[in-house]
């Protein structure tokens, strides 16, 4: 039995060990997740884009001579909050995924290795279990992000073509100047293209709408269900539950109790 526990613990300082100077520094280089930070910055670069469009059509649309469109301008206008959040999700998780690196195997798998070297040692169960636990909430922060981007990915792919054509059209709306020359241009533009100028601008708005959409259930809900789905999945295939700690080795436990 001394044996064991003495194996034990020296299994979880080693794990600790490996965990710093090893699984750390590979997991916080910014090569090892280019595929990820590509698809983010494909992302980011998709917001930008919107965002600059939307502008365009808001201040184009503010010129016209007719006040029909002062509401559709103001709607366009408002998306702006939108991108911004987007951005900031998507800043997060680009950055998240080197620094999660040094928080999973810099900080909590040491800890969750120190406290089963602790709980070894004096025999404490319910510290073993918290240790395990620890180690796997680690793990799964770590993998959650990339998962989370790849799922992305697919539905970006898919999506893709519809945003590039938002982005075109948006682009193509612009006044370069406010003098009635401009004007014309634009509003002949318009009926060249679409016969009414309302008509054109609020279904142009509920593409980017459509647009704002995909992007908010890819960079700020799709980790969060990923986060969910994996905990749920460690619960159905391991038994681990992360509310309440359960006695590891209750066999033995009750054993000894008799």
């Amino acid at each position: 039995m001394e044996m064991k526990r003495f194996a034990g613990a020296a299994v979880a300082l080693l794990i600790c060990v490996v965990s710093l100077l090893l699984i750390m520094p590979m997991s916080t280089k910014a090569d090892n997740h280019q595929k990820s930070l590509d698809q983010i910055d494909r992302e980011i670069e998709n917001v930008l884009k919107l965002a600059g469009g939307a502008t365009a059509v808001s201040a184009a649309v503010s010129l016209l001579p007719d006040d029909s469109c002062t509401p559709i301008s103001s709607q366009f206008a408002e998306l702006g909050k939108y991108f911004i959040a987007i951005l900031s999700a998507l800043y997060f998780e680009k950055y998240f995924i080197t620094t999660s690196g040094y928080v999973s195997f810099g900080l909590l798998i040491p800890i969750a290795t120190i406290m089963f070297f602790a709980g070894t040692v004096s025999s404490r169960d319910k510290v073993k279990e918290w240790a395990v636990k620890m180690a796997v909430c680690a793990i799964t922060l770590y993998f959650m992000i990339p998962v989370s981007v790849k799922a992305s990915e697919m539905i970006c792919d898919n999506y893709q073509p519809s945003i590039e054509q938002t982005i075109e059209e948006s682009h193509q709306i612009s006044v370069v100047d406010e003098d009635s020359n401009g004007v014309e241009k634009f509003l002949s533009w318009i009926g060249n293209a679409a016969g009414t100028i309302v008509d054109y601008v609020t279904g142009l708005l509920s593409r980017f709408i459509e647009a704002i959409a995909v992007m908010i259930l890819t960079s700020c809900l799709l980790p969060i269900l990923v986060l969910v789905f994996m905990v749920w999945l460690l619960k159905m295939l391991f038994g681990i539950d992360f509310t309440q700690p359960k006695i590891i080795n209750r066999v033995s436990i009750e054993t000894k109790n008799e």
